[in-house]
């Protein structure tokens, strides 16, 4: 190992710097200005491309400064794009349209193009457009949901409102330092990926926090907008008056489209959230997006009568899981009793969310005697109403036990041994997700109604 990468320069991430060089195939990357080593050396020149003939020499050594902020993509993304994306979208999904419409404001598609982009973020910016199908259209309505929220909640901060609506384009930049076979989106999600992918708003806020044209306000909304406040989000469990709002804002915009993204009906998702775990989102962000519902007119679904009579199975695992929790009450408020510090706040944490998800089955009428005869019924009424509500409700209720078990998982990892296990144990009494179906191919951590 040489003495500079003993230092306390920058790493080149491997996973971004192949992202980036792929994009270089296409587009073309070069260096913005010449690219330092942390004793000064100079590993490439100005102007110098990046491909993979010199990846070896910059994963050698660490660099004077970030290597995001050294490179310029030939072609990037520029606002210009932004506008028909989101016209787009507008059109293809009416909730955007009813959270979109702000009285005299500028509409939301010409601000989005009037943003001014510095070199590095919309290089980086494009290298993650490219890694995934449809990125740009989702960052897109992510940044318009966010700029919407900003201006009905901060009214008149139109410095936030900027800065919410980048974080909405930028807020899974992190992403790209994951290894990619972590986020295929072919198999369900281990607990080891896991691991791996709720890292990437902690790697969005540490590359944009110092990135010129991004700053603190934007890597703060990136950095907690997986969080909620609850305490039950990621990567930290922030809650309460420690989550700001901007990151609320950024974090419910993000979930309401991919809602959008995987079917969700426009109506439901602020019913949802209230229905399965109240306490994730304020009430007044709650009312902006169950206010909008309300404007919309219900799309017309496609048959869905096969599919709800497909989804007896997936029912009834839920009930399993449930009921192996109802039978394991009294075991699991023993090792409650028996713990303390922080193995007891996780195992409390864990056994309210249980009760929430219960509870929020129960109020689906999914826990009948007999939901195969229950279903049948329901799809004999052919109203896609009813079919579209009920597989929404089944798909949350599925990811809620996924995302409890990794949550659990998680937290198991940062124990003592002895204390780990004991959370394992819970695990494996209940079998939160062991019986359920792999998520989607479209799910990622960024998606948590499809997975979440």
């Amino acid at each position: 190992m040489t003495d500079e990468q003993d230092g306390s320069g920058p790493s080149v991430n491997p996973h971004y710097l192949d992202h980036l060089a792929s994009v270089g195939a296409s587009h073309g990357v070069e260096a913005s200005e010449d690219i330092l080593a942390l004793n000064g050396m100079k590993l490439l020149a100005k102007g110098a491309r990046i491909d993979p003939a010199v990846r070896e020499r910059l994963l050698e050594y660490k660099l004077r400064y970030p290597l995001e902020d050294c490179v310029r993509v030939i072609g990037a993304v520029v606002p210009e794009r932004f506008g028909p994306a989101a016209e787009r979208l507008l059109q293809t999904h009416p909730m955007l349209h009813a959270i979109c419409s702000f009285g005299k404001a500028q509409p939301i598609p010409a601000s989005l193009s009037s943003l001014r982009l510095s070199v590095p973020v919309s290089s980086l910016l494009t290298v993650y457009c490219e890694h995934q199908k449809d990125r740009l259209d989702h960052s897109v309505g992510v940044a318009m949901l966010a700029l919407a929220l900003a201006r009905k909640l901060l009214p008149g901060d139109v410095e936030r409102h900027r800065a919410l609506a980048l974080s909405g384009l930028l807020h899974d930049v992190g992403e790209l330092y994951i290894d990619p076979a972590y986020l295929n989106g072919e198999t369900r999600i281990g607990h080891e990926a896991w691991r791996h992918i709720v890292t990437h708003p902690l790697t969005g806020h540490r590359v944009l926090a110092s990135m010129v044209g991004a700053g603190d306000a934007v890597a703060s909304a990136v950095l907690h907008h997986h969080e909620r406040l609850d305490g039950f989000g990621y990567p930290s469990g922030v809650a309460g008056d420690d989550l700001p709002l901007p990151s609320q804002i950024l974090g419910a915009a993000e979930w309401q489209m991919a809602m959008l993204e995987n079917g969700g009906s426009a109506a439901l998702p602020a019913s949802v959230a209230t229905r399965f775990v109240p306490g994730e989102f304020s009430p007044d962000l709650l009312n902006v997006l169950a206010t909008a519902a309300l404007q919309c007119e219900e799309p017309d679904a496609a048959d869905s009568t096969t599919s709800l009579e497909d989804a007896v199975p997936r029912v009834l695992r839920i009930a399993d899981t449930l009921s192996r929790f109802r039978e394991s009450r009294e075991w699991i408020e023993e090792r409650i009793a028996a713990a303390d510090g922080m193995l007891k706040r996780t195992l409390e944490q864990g056994r309210q969310r249980m009760y929430q998800i219960q509870k929020a089955f129960s109020m689906t009428g999914l826990d009948a005697r007999n939901p195969n005869l229950l279903l049948r019924e329901l799809a004999a009424l052919r109203d896609s109403a009813v079919h579209i509500e009920v597989l929404t409700m089944l798909r949350e209720l599925e990811w809620r036990l996924r995302e409890l078990e990794r949550a659990q998982s998680l937290q198991a990892a940062l124990l003592p041994a002895h204390e780990a296990a004991v959370v394992g144990a819970v695990i494996a009494r209940v079998g939160g997700a062991s019986g359920l179906p792999p998520e989607p191919s479209s799910a990622s951590p960024s998606n948590p109604g499809s997975e979440p």
